[in-house]
């Protein structure tokens, strides 16, 4: 039998923080992970410790400074080879389910659903578009819960076809719960993503096939300070999320039931990865998102071409020249709300200008910006996000099942970029 290789992307979760749940529950399949594991490390310089930057440093096998992919989307102007479309040429068959800042140049590859902040192709069939076109609307529209009714419907039509029997009543309770508990939108799509993965992996078997599970990421940021591990004085709002919920305990049982349909198969190894991982912030931070980009750029008197949602804070606007660009990015950098800066990051490449929502206090009702002598209401142009609850650490964690074992012969920290070597290796040793 050929090798089989599935990589789990278990992107930013801190497995040392599992020592505080196991005092309560087992969890098989993350104790039988954690007493496997070995440690990652990733760039030390916290600027660079973003998740698209350092899951592009396991794709290219590059450290951050020589891939040079800093922003979510940058990946789509560089041309540099990524193990995917490496092995694709070699002949392995490839099956990838929304990895991180990441392009799909395979030719012809089993299925390619790209993630929903890249503009990325999918495989030809349509319902790998339709996959990947529900995956953006749902994310980039999470904030502002207008996900549509079109993208409801194509979610029932989803898990209709790829949901199993036994998480039918899981789906239930994540989605009729996950208006009061936003959390559960994540977990959703996590369990959703995962069930895609499955049926289409066993319909076509590939030789590599790689799955991006970010609801725990996502939690870790935003509700770290309700879980267990966290001996600080800092604590979430009643009114944001009630003290008795613990997200990130719902995380872990989720991702426990999830990861035991890979373990417990010998028909493929298992490379299992974090990226980075998270550990709890020191200061409460208020996050938001623009509720619609396009409106509040018209107010501003922006032209533009198109403009891009990345995750959370972040977008790209395209112009037409790079006069539009100066223009915008003088408007912008110019804007102020309680003598802050609102957007503290722009940068211009091109005809493209990247913009993050840096604005981290709590936006009140009264709260306006003033341009060339109009009054706009912040407030109603921003959508709540969350508090920062967790911020990114250069640890990580490595799990290896199988023959993919041999390949790392010992319990010594390696930086994650020498992952792709360990990946393409165990394909071809002779080759690579």
């Amino acid at each position: 039998m050929s090798k089989k290789l599935i990589f789990i992307q278990l992107n930013e979760i801190n497995f040392e923080f599992l020592k505080e749940y196991f005092k309560i529950k087992n969890y098989p399949n993350l104790k039988l992970i954690f007493n496997k594991i070995s440690l990652t490390k990733s760039e030390k310089n916290y600027h660079l410790l973003e998740p698209w930057i350092q899951w592009q440093s396991i794709y290219t096998g590059l450290t951050a400074k020589a891939h040079g992919i800093f922003r979510l989307g940058d990946v789509e102007k560089k041309n540099i080879p990524q193990f995917y479309e490496k092995l694709d040429k070699l002949g392995y068959s490839i099956g990838a389910i929304s990895p991180m800042n990441c392009i799909n140049r395979c030719k012809n590859p089993s299925y390619f659903i790209p993630d929903p902040w890249v503009n990325s192709k999918s495989d030809n069939s349509k319902l790998s578009k339709i996959i990947s076109r529900v995956l953006r609307d749902t994310v980039n529209n999470n904030a502002g819960g207008k996900i549509g009714i079109l993208n409801y419907f194509l979610i029932v039509i989803l898990i209709i076809k790829f949901s199993r029997i036994k998480n039918l009543l899981l789906y239930i309770y994540y989605f009729a719960t996950s208006f009061n508990c936003k959390w559960r939108k994540a977990l959703f799509l996590d369990l959703l993503l995962h069930d895609i993965h499955l049926k289409l992996y066993k319909k076509y078997f590939p030789d590599f096939s790689t799955i991006f599970f970010n609801a725990g990421a996502h939690i870790q940021h935003h509700y770290f300070f309700n879980s267990r591990v966290n001996k600080k004085n800092l604590k979430n709002s009643e009114k944001f999320i009630n003290h008795s919920y613990d997200p990130f305990e719902e995380a872990l049982k989720l991702y426990d039931r999830i990861l035991g349909d890979y373990l417990t198969s010998n028909s493929h190894d298992v490379i299992l990865a974090t990226g980075l991982t998270q550990v709890l912030s020191k200061k409460i931070e208020y996050y938001y998102r623009l509720s619609n980009h396009k409106s509040f750029l018209n107010k501003l008197k922006i032209s533009y071409l198109e403009i891009f949602p990345r995750m959370s804070r972040d977008f790209l606007i395209r112009f037409k020249n790079k006069i539009e660009v100066d223009l915008a990015h003088s408007i912008l950098s110019k804007l102020k709300l309680n003598n802050q800066k609102i957007f503290g990051v722009l940068d211009k490449k091109g005809n493209d200008l990247f913009v993050t929502l840096t604005y981290n206090k709590q936006i009140l009702p009264y709260d306006n910006l003033y341009f060339e002598n109009q009054s706009i209401n912040f407030f109603n142009e921003v959508n709540f996000v969350s508090l920062k609850n967790g911020i990114h650490s250069y640890k990580g964690f490595l799990f290896l099942k199988g023959s993919i074992k041999k390949l790392k012969k010992n319990n010594a920290i390696i930086s994650i970029d020498k992952l792709h070597k360990l990946i393409m290796d165990y394909f071809t040793p002779a080759v690579n």
